[in-house]
């Protein structure tokens, strides 16, 4: 279990570092908690649902570690790497550029979007299930692993949502600083987490070979 843990925790707070999510997040806390929780919910609903249907199937066929799995490993790097490459490409935007009132029901949709469509925190979750469908280990132990990994994971977006509703004051000061923060330097923090986790799957996938 603590093999499998080494492994997928470094994926795990890869995915959390999410800066799109946590800034779209702050900006609708910023005008309704109440359509900021919405899209909290959509988005770790769609997202862990999505990781326990994976894990389910790859149980269910019993993987092995092979060549493949460490090519899987090779390709991920490579599309992290073109991820990272195109954050530093992408210009910021505005940081007082105002955004139309999503709304509960927008909200939710937002959150099941991007959750759906966020590969810079899609791509290290698809490894980690690959890394947990392959551990050999029982199944209470293998959907620990995947409890720990979305804790991990989607805590950024939990906490923010908890504060606003439990220290409304504390949440303003907090998540204002914040949400400049990201949007002066969001795109570079996406490069660096992606660049770093791409040497480590590259390192990973050779040593697999």
């Amino acid at each position: 279990m603590s093999e499998l843990l080494a492994k997928i925790v470094p994926l795990a707070i890869a995915a959390a570092i999410n800066p799109t999510g946590i800034l779209v997040l702050v900006a609708l806390l910023a005008t309704s908690k109440r359509t900021g929780l919405a899209y909290c919910i959509g988005f770790c609903a769609t997202f862990a649902g999505f990781g326990a249907v994976v894990l389910a199937l790859g149980l269910r066929l019993q993987l092995k570690p092979s060549a493949t799995t460490s090519i899987v490993d090779l390709v991920a790097a490579l599309l992290i790497a073109y991820l990272g490459v195109r954050a530093l490409r992408k210009e910021p935007k505005p940081e007082g550029e105002k955004r139309r009132a999503l709304g509960a029901a927008g909200g939710l949709a937002a959150g099941v979007g991007l959750a759906a469509s966020d590969f810079s925190s899609v791509i290290p979750y698809l490894v980690a299930l690959k890394e947990m469908m392959i551990s050999g280990l029982g199944s209470a132990d293998v959907w620990t692993a995947l409890v720990v990994f979305l804790a991990i994971t989607l805590a950024p977006l939990i906490v923010p949502v908890a504060l606003s509703y439990a220290a409304p004051r504390t949440a303003d000061r907090v998540l204002g600083p914040l949400r400049r923060v990201l949007t002066k330097h969001g795109q570079k923090i996406i490069a660096v987490v992606c660049f770093v986790i791409a040497a480590y799957l590259a390192v990973k996938g050779v040593r697999g070979l």
